[in-house]
């Protein structure tokens, strides 16, 4: 039987309030209180598309983890939900682009769809929006085969995860290996079908496969507690970008 594996980077991070800083305070992070803690949050998978790039990119901590796990240096620049100049407004937009600060001839453009996960119980969960991946494929091949000749190009299948349920320390809590959904196919672990997502073997070839993971491991906002991992499952293949792709690029990161 054959085995698959894949190595995600992760990070996790944890906030305390610290009512009064000019007394002594001992801080306790990543615990798991002996009752729900709720603060009123609106669930990770609330988030669209567009939000839920704009808040990885501007998270410090997710945005560092993108681009390390892409390859590109912390000073690499970036736009998300990009209309011009590579389109009129109403035809459609880029989800991200990435450029090296001084080589936008090398520009990375990333179709971004999500997948929401909930965790129900030990062995089960919730799993929505994973259909959709396949217009994402539709719409990465279209930017590949399209006029926009980027030096690479990616799917990027962005994972919501609610998974306060879960028993684990709050670190590991994320897409577990071993559940599967509870309605749907059954028989394939949550996990594995994302993986093997809807068209995945109609995605061009030379096309970049990039996995996010986004979980709140608590009902406490994703701005306080969250953990982020990232895999580059298939890297993009490089080629020659268009001049054109490049004034366009360079206008939009001045």
């Amino acid at each position: 039987m054959a085995i698959e594996q894949l190595t995600f980077l992760q990070t996790s991070f944890d906030t305390v309030h610290i009512a009064r800083p000019d007394r002594p305070f001992t801080a306790a992070f990543f615990e798991v209180p002996p009752y729900p803690y709720v603060d009123g949050s609106s669930r990770v998978t609330e988030f669209d598309e567009k939000p839920l790039v704009r808040w990885l990119m501007l998270n410090p901590f997710s945005r560092q983890l993108i681009l390390e796990g892409l390859g590109l240096s912390p000073d690499t620049r970036y736009r998300s939900e990009v209309v011009r100049p590579f389109y009129m407004p109403g035809e459609g937009d880029l989800d991200l682009i990435l450029c090296p600060r001084l080589s936008p001839h090398l520009a990375l453009a990333l179709e971004c769809k999500r997948v929401k996960v909930e965790s129900v119980n030990a062995g089960q969960d919730k799993i929505n929006k994973l259909q959709d991946v396949e217009g994402g494929v539709h719409q990465a091949n279209k930017l590949y085969k399209g006029p926009f000749a980027f030096y690479q190009t990616y799917l990027c299948i962005i994972t919501e995860v609610e998974a306060s349920a879960q028993d684990e320390n709050i670190p590991n809590r994320r897409i577990r290996s071993y559940t599967t959904p509870v309605r749907g196919d059954t028989k394939r672990t949550t996990f594995r079908q994302i993986v093997e997502f809807p068209g995945r073997d109609d995605l061009h070839n030379e096309i970049g496969m990039f996995f996010i993971e986004l979980v709140q491991p608590s009902r406490l906002s994703i701005e306080k507690r969250a953990s982020v991992a990232v895999c580059v499952y298939r890297n993009a293949e490089k080629r020659d970008q268009l001049t054109s792709v490049t004034n366009r690029v360079m206008e939009i990161m001045q």
